[in-house]
């Protein structure tokens, strides 16, 4: 009697543990990338030029871009800095998996 109460409590308690440690688990790996995506905007704004050899210029599209692979599970990045007026720039940091994006983090600076 008593076994088969506890087995009717603890059943629903282990569904609630395993949806809990789910949610767990995908909010770790959003922050992983969100804090991957900080990294990569703060050493792009920590310089104080723009380096040509970590950026390639891509002539057509206006922009400089410097590509990244196998920084998470799986995950690449793509930086992107795009000259304004005025010595503004555009920096888009773009974390990739599988060729999708799934997190998108842009900011500026003013070089000159």
């Amino acid at each position: 009697m008593t076994l088969g109460l506890l087995g009717a409590l603890v059943c629903p308690l282990m569904n609630l543990f395993i949806l809990s440690q789910k949610i767990n688990s995908v909010g770790e790996n959003e922050l992983r990338v969100f804090q991957t995506a900080q990294y990569y905007m703060e050493e792009t704004r920590s310089m104080g030029v723009i380096d040509t050899g970590l950026f390639i210029y891509d002539s057509e599209e206006g922009y400089y871009e410097r590509c990244i692979s196998s920084i998470l599970d799986n995950c690449s990045a793509e930086i992107k800095v795009i000259p304004a007026k005025y010595g503004m720039h555009y920096i888009e940091v773009d974390i990739l998996k599988d060729g999708e994006v799934i997190y998108i983090l842009t900011g500026s600076i003013v070089w000159p």
